[in-house]
């Protein structure tokens, strides 16, 4: 399916809208899950356990965020590389939707059950969305008639492929913290844009 006029219904120039659209509402709608403790009830030891939490919980919001900040460039980085979808493109691009648009159901979780920061049903969540991701990644470049002609240059897709690895690799790094029990395991996805900005400096992608 070329992206053009000609195509229907079902386009590139339609995938990234509703791309766009549905991380745009998900990063919006992960705000409701802050609710602001009545701290004016609140006394001693039960207020200062209402501040940590709040500003734990604040944190959660920020790390999710993050990811899916980080998620959001990483998947237009594959629409600007390549020239046209087909309908196993498409698939693989809603199972990443599918991803982003149930992470306030899985963040509120780990709130409500008071967990560790970035608790479990989250890490589960953002493992499986960076998953997600390398494989659209996957799909992208093992067809031809799909990717740009750039990507064909030798070693831009060793070099890419380290960094679609790079929230999965993260995602299972705070699993296992999270599942220790280590408080404020998310700090580990604050190397994220760190790891992609040196990377795609040197995958000669854009040189």
């Amino acid at each position: 399916m070329k992206d053009g006029d000609e195509e229907g219904p079902v386009n590139k120039t339609n995938i990234e809208r509703i791309t766009n659209g549905i991380f745009a509402f998900t990063m919006t709608l992960l705000i409701r899950n802050l609710t602001v403790p009545a701290l004016e009830t609140l006394t001693g030891d039960a207020l200062a356990y209402a501040v940590v939490k709040y500003v734990l919980d604040i944190a959660v919001y920020l790390f999710v965020f993050l990811v899916l900040a980080v998620c959001w460039v990483m998947i237009f980085r594959i629409y600007r590389n390549i020239v046209a979808v087909d309908l196993g493109f498409v698939a693989g691009v809603f199972g990443a939707l599918l991803c982003v648009v149930f992470l306030p159901v899985t963040s509120q979780l780990d709130v409500a059950i008071d967990s560790p920061i970035g608790g479990i049903f989250t890490q589960v969540n953002l493992m499986l969305l960076g998953v997600a991701t390398w494989l659209l990644f996957r799909y992208a470049v093992r067809h031809p008639a799909l990717r740009n002609p750039r990507l064909d240059r030798p070693g831009i897709l060793r070099a890419m492929n380290r960094e679609y690895l790079v929230i999965p690799t993260l995602s299972v790094i705070a699993f296992i913290f999270s599942a220790k029990d280590i408080t404020l395991s998310g700090f580990v996805y604050l190397a994220a844009p760190l790891l992609l900005w040196w990377l795609i400096q040197r995958d000669g992608l854009d040189g």
